[in-house]
């Protein structure tokens, strides 16, 4: 039975992988100390690195800080206040600008992962 759970979670996970990659919008994966564990194939494509040379480094890098950013929605949510508004983020390199939303999974009361989603902004001509 417990080789089965694994088959099942390991499923799970390669299902969950080739889903997230699929889509556009670029989604990274990080803890509540801001590590990077996990980001889908638009976003190694927007930020211009693969996400073996990023995972372990802190979200925040990918952007240009050496700190997080001032208005970081999960420093809000780690002290208890979780915020859904959105955040413009510009990716270095590109200049692109995005829609920054973060989604907090909690374990026992606590922050555990943070989904962190970011939508280029879409220029309307005038």
């Amino acid at each position: 039975m417990e080789s089965e759970v694994s088959r099942q979670e390991l499923y799970t996970e390669k299902l969950m992988n080739m889903i997230m990659d699929a889509v556009d919008d670029i989604i990274i994966i990080h803890d509540s100390q801001h590590t990077i564990i996990w980001m889908n194939r638009a976003a190694e494509k927007a930020f211009g690195k693969p996400s073996d040379a990023v995972i372990g480094s802190k979200c925040y890098s990918l952007f240009g800080n050496t700190v997080s950013c001032n208005d970081c929605t999960v420093n809000v949510t780690n002290v208890g206040s979780p915020s859904n508004a959105v955040r413009r983020r510009i990716i270095p390199g590109t200049n692109v600008t995005c829609d920054c939303s973060t989604i907090p999974y909690y374990e026992d009361g606590k922050l555990k992962l943070v989904v962190q989603h970011l939508r280029p902004v879409v220029v309307q001509p005038q």
